[in-house]
């Protein structure tokens, strides 16, 4: 659904963005992860068609965005990190107003499924300006539903949002990926990736340093496990018995656990439990580190930015 090339973006003499290449199949949510500054806003304004890029090639639902915008806007919607909305209207106004705004006939049927798909049926008389953050963020969205966009942009979506909303706004997401919708979101908050995304790409300094489904990341860049053990009696027991091991490296002591690396598989690990198990050290659990998006954001980036 989207595909860009070479995509670069220069300010003077400063390079926004450098050379991404990006691969979003239809029907997906891609995250997208880096610090302030890493590129990622400057990218979703370009495949907004609100920046042109320096370079590069941008292709959404097989259009060329670049030399033709106009048709590209018809089959996206995008919101980016800060917006307006009419704080004097009703609920139901402020859709009704963005139903003619984009020709599209408002029925009281079209109205109310919007809402209801947005969670705001229950508000459709209150006024804009009485309705909480995530709220707003919600009407925002629902804003774009209007016309039924196939790909959806979001810069920063839930920042600023209570957990509650947070959950709220990513079964929205979820909900319109089932419908076929396509969507691009980047946010700071990497538990509510993780738990939404499909995909992820991380970039930093203009760069996308890696893309791709989360565990496919992990598979591919991990070069160690993290094991966990916890014993009863002294760790100092079970540390005599592991520094030997081959591939076991940095043990610490964490809330009384055990915390080391590990450089062989998975298929290595039933050999260092028997051997703790064979020099009398009572194991109580023994098992490797699951590594989640935050983990892996840390591994990879150095915190660099333009």
């Amino acid at each position: 659904m989207i595909h860009t090339k070479g995509l670069t973006r220069r300010f003077g003499r400063l390079t926004a963005v450098t050379g991404v290449a990006l691969e979003v199949p239809a029907r997906t949510i891609f995250g997208f992860i880096g610090p302030n500054g890493a590129g990622k806003t400057t990218t979703l304004r370009m495949l907004a068609t609100l920046l042109r890029p320096s370079s590069g090639e941008i292709t959404i639902d097989g259009v060329n965005a670049t030399e033709r915008p106009g048709d590209v806007r018809q089959r996206i919607g995008y919101l980016s990190d800060t917006f307006g909305l009419y704080d004097d209207l009703k609920v139901w106004e402020y859709l009704d107003y963005y139903f003619g705004a984009y020709n599209v006939e408002a029925t009281n049927d079209k109205l109310d499924s919007v809402l209801e798909l947005v969670q705001l049926g229950h508000k459709r008389e209150a006024m804009v300006g009485a309705l909480s953050r995530g709220m707003r963020q919600r009407l925002g969205i629902a804003r774009m539903l209007v016309y039924e966009p196939k790909v959806i942009l979001l810069d920063e979506p839930a920042n600023g949002l209570d957990p509650i909303s947070r959950i709220a706004l990513r079964d929205l997401l979820k909900t319109l990926r089932d419908r076929g919708t396509t969507i691009i979101v980047s946010s700071h908050i990497l538990t509510e990736l993780s738990d939404m995304c499909d995909t992820v790409g991380i970039m930093e300094l203009g760069k996308l340093i890696v893309c791709g489904s989360i565990d496919k990341i992990l598979a591919e860049t991990r070069t160690h496990i993290h094991l966990i053990l916890e014993v009863l009696g002294k760790p100092e027991d079970a540390i005599k018995v592991l520094e030997p091991l081959p591939g076991i490296s940095g043990i610490k002591i964490e809330s009384g656990k055990l915390v080391m690396g590990f450089t062989g598989t998975r298929d290595d690990l039933p050999a260092v439990h028997k051997k703790l198990v064979e020099s009398n050290v009572p194991v109580v659990a023994f098992f490797p580190k699951s590594e989640n998006l935050e983990d892996l954001f840390l591994r990879l980036s150095t915190g660099a930015t333009n």
